[in-house]
């Protein structure tokens, strides 16, 4: 969640840990490759996957013809075709391809943005969060409705983080698929160049505070807004949302450091995640 409390601080970084983790950021913005933001070429005459992007589908008669992005689409081939972006984008921080559970499309929305979420952690040696709460999913579905940032979840009382602060971090993205959040939250959340080509409304110039700030939350520190709950937690729990709002697919995360014992969940990284993990591609499901 990006506040307005400028706060400055140090954090140490995992052994092991690869990639590029708080405080540092990613020197750029990575541009989708394959760019799955654009239709690409369209022809009338394929019924299956008629735009170069399979995400996207022709709709009207003749010449009133026009590429149609999906509100949501959980489909394998438009799946794997936003995959293959992510996974160049993570080439560039030297990390491992991403291999999605084989359970993946057995899941929700939610559920995936938690997953997707945890790999990212889990790939630069940083611990997973546990799992998915009910309270914490309250505050992140309310947000999704909304548009917004999730806050503090009522019912869930957040311990203090190493900076003394309750620990907590949340996101929101807009698009049509998890993966595509997770690709705006992680490499493409610095500055553009304009304002018109950067998604994250809260980086306006480069240098600014804002920039980086979902991916810094998600990786569990910030150092500019809020802290977070800190790289090394281990006890952390998400909530997660969506929604489709005005034709489009809205998709929060929030993460709380809990005071004391981590609270029961309903979907967890060990049992519903782990036994899932393996060498199987992305379009089997």
């Amino acid at each position: 969640m990006l506040t307005g409390l400028l706060m400055i601080g140090s954090v140490a970084t995992p052994v092991g840990a690869t990639g590029i983790l708080p405080p540092n950021n990613p020197r750029t913005n990575l541009a989708p490759a394959p760019n799955f933001l654009s239709s690409g070429l369209c022809h009338e005459t394929s019924a299956a996957t008629p735009c170069a992007n399979p995400c996207v589908r022709l709709a009207g008669q003749g010449s009133n013809r026009r590429p149609v992005f999906p509100a949501y689409s959980g489909t394998p081939t438009c799946t794997h075709y936003v995959l293959i972006a992510l996974n160049a984008a993570r080439s560039d921080e030297r990390l491992p391809a991403i291999v999605l559970p084989t359970n993946w499309f057995h899941l929700g929305p939610q559920e995936q943005i938690f997953v997707i979420v945890d790999l990212e952690r889990t790939a630069r040696g940083l611990p997973p969060y546990l799992g998915l709460n009910r309270q914490l999913h309250a505050s992140a579905q309310v947000a999704a409705l909304h548009e917004t940032d999730p806050g503090y979840a009522r019912g869930f009382r957040a311990g203090l983080d190493p900076e003394g602060v309750p620990g907590m971090g949340s996101t929101l993205a807009m698009g049509y698929t998890p993966l595509e959040a997770d690709y705006l939250w992680m490499y493409e959340d610095g500055w553009g160049g304009s304002s018109s080509s950067t998604p994250n409304f809260a980086c306006t110039f480069a240098g600014a505070l804002g920039c980086w700030g979902h991916r810094d939350q998600l990786l569990g520190f910030d150092g500019t807004f809020n802290f977070g709950v800190g790289l090394h937690c281990t006890t952390c729990e998400m909530g997660t949302g969506f929604a489709i709002v005005k034709g489009s697919g809205s998709f929060t995360s929030l993460i709380e450091l809990p005071a004391g014992t981590p609270p029961p969940m309903y979907f967890t990284w060990a049992k519903n995640v782990v036994p899932f993990l393996g060498t199987a591609p992305a379009t089997n499901g």
